[in-house]
């Protein structure tokens, strides 16, 4: 009696067995999701026109290094979280698309939307550090997708006021962006210096204060065109060869010099940091803040 019993309960627990071998091994058949981040990646560092190899997560750390202003960290923890997604966005889209830089045998480049520089390169503080870790531990590998596939998305530190609507990125009224530090800066050059930066134009007698007419203005308070001399400048132009914060740009001309006045810093698109910032400290998470910037979805592995 005893042996049929034992017999039976043997029976019973390898059909048991047998049953979860099975349940296991099913499992096990099915595809595991890959994630689209690497482990380490390949950096090209054209300021020191080397390529190094580093991993990820520092990689990140080093790309929020390098948007902190050199007097230290003024973000909250949730922004930078925010403005790690971006990077992780960005960084994907620079990977899928290449730009050229695989022959040089890297993933991608830093640039102004991967900004990436090392702890020492820019003397973070310890608790800066710790700061930065935390904000790209609690943003993980996630990032802002279009129909699953990641998009490369903008951001600027202050907007000119209202931001510039791009795909994905719905224009936005920021008036507290006038309020931030850094919102109006002003840059001063000469006569002389402008002849020099804009060469191979005709003075033809004109008076100095003459020699910029006409601005046009789009809706966000970007200069779009100013006539300089009988030639058309886009303020994309004068920004990048006066080294301007921003193309909402105002232009003076007194006592022989030339005031370029800037509202806000950077491309006046996606996310402003500022307001980000202020939305943080109203205790409103990185993806509460994402969502109200870009019409895309959040993806979290």
């Amino acid at each position: 009696m005893h042996k049929k019993i034992i017999l039976t309960a043997v029976s019973s627990m390898i059909a048991l067995a047998a049953v979860f071998a099975a349940v296991f091994a099913d499992i096990s058949k099915k595809p595991q999701k890959v994630s689209p981040f690497p482990d380490t990646i390949t950096v090209y560092i054209s300021r020191n026109k080397c390529i190094e190899q580093i991993s990820y997560d520092k990689f990140v750390e080093g790309c929020l290094c390098g948007i902190i202003p050199n007097t230290g960290n003024i973000y909250e923890e949730q922004t930078l979280a925010a403005i790690a997604v971006i990077i992780n966005t960005n960084a994907l889209a620079a990977m899928k698309t290449k730009g050229g830089f695989e022959a040089m045998g890297a993933d991608l480049a830093v640039c102004e939307e991967l900004p990436y520089v090392s702890y020492a390169d820019k003397a973070i503080n310890h608790a800066d550090r710790k700061l930065i870790q935390s904000a790209v531990k609690t943003a993980g590998r996630s990032y802002l997708s279009y129909n699953g596939e990641p998009v490369a998305v903008k951001m600027c530190s202050i907007s000119s006021g209202k931001t510039r609507e791009l795909t994905f990125m719905p224009s936005r009224e920021l008036p507290e962006d006038a309020f931030a530090k850094g919102y109006l800066t002003e840059r001063a050059f000469t006569e002389n210096e402008i002849l020099y930066l804009f060469s191979g134009v005709n003075i033809e007698e004109k008076a100095p204060s003459a020699w910029f007419s006409s601005p046009v203005y789009d809706e966000y308070g970007a200069l779009v065109s100013v006539d300089f001399l009988g030639q058309s400048l886009s303020g994309e132009k004068i920004r990048s060869v006066l080294k301007l914060k921003s193309c909402a740009i105002s232009i003076e001309h007194r006592d022989e010099t030339f005031f370029f006045r800037c509202k806000g810093n950077g491309d006046n698109a996606g996310m402003s940091l500022n307001a980000a910032n202020i939305a943080a400290k109203n205790k409103k998470s990185f993806d509460e803040i994402l969502a109200e910037f870009y019409a895309l979805e959040l993806i979290s592995p």
